[in-house]
């Protein structure tokens, strides 16, 4: 059954407010061993510097158009934390990413045997709530050439706060084999990749998404240094 756009808004904001009761725990509750820090990446050759209209958590539609996105729909959840487990309220969340065939609508994505999806919003500028939690809807993206070797699936995310960014890349456990020969990769680990830690990939999660009807649903939690985002 395909959601519409209003609808998934409003399924998500009803879905963050539940997750997020679980949240509100006294310090001491929290982790008792610090947290892994989400692993860095850079920005990219794809960040988006002129920003769509249309930026809203649902990557799958376009406001204005009546198609869908092409390709594999997932829906992404998380919380950013930081190493004691403090939920960090409020945190400027941008993702950008390519679509299902592996290409960003960006200039410097000059590839033209592979499509751009006219219905694919391929960037997101997103708030957490007061407990830190985030949720989008999207497209599983393709992977793409990088010279001599292949830039497996990946989202991007930018954290940001007042005193805090962080930029990250979220990929899928499926995709281990790729993942060992991308360089990129490899080079945000510090070659550290034996095994692969758990922290960059998005933890698929049981039932697949409440939100929309037979879509996987993968969570990603980011953390960041101690210190309150704004």
């Amino acid at each position: 059954m395909l959601m519409s756009k209003r609808s998934f808004l409003t399924a998500s904001a009803g879905l963050v407010a539940v997750g997020a009761s679980g949240l509100l725990l006294p310090r001491s509750a929290r982790a008792s061993t610090p947290l892994p820090l989400t692993p860095a990446a850079d920005l990219g050759p794809f960040y988006p510097m002129e920003k769509l209209l249309d930026s809203d958590l649902d990557l799958t539609r376009i406001r204005g158009k009546s198609g869908r996105a092409k390709g594999e729909i997932v829906e992404v959840s998380g919380r950013i934390l930081t190493t004691d487990g403090t939920p960090q309220p409020h945190a400027r969340i941008e993702i950008w990413q390519a679509n299902a065939a592996g290409r960003y609508a960006h200039a410097n994505d000059r590839r033209l045997d592979v499509p751009l999806d006219p219905h694919f919003q391929g960037y997101a500028d997103l708030r957490a709530d007061a407990q830190g939690n985030f949720r989008f809807l999207t497209v599983k993206p393709g992977m793409y050439p990088a010279g001599s070797f292949q830039r497996a699936p990946h989202i991007h995310l930018d954290v940001r706060g007042r005193q805090q960014r962080l930029v990250a890349q979220m990929y899928f456990p499926a995709d281990e084999a790729l993942l060992k020969q991308d360089k990129v990769l490899m080079h945000d680990l510090w070659g550290k990749a034996a095994p692969m830690p758990s922290n960059v990939f998005g933890q698929l999660q049981p039932g697949g998404s409440k939100v929309e009807a037979g879509a996987a649903h993968y969570r990603y939690d980011i953390v960041l240094f101690d210190g309150q985002l704004g």
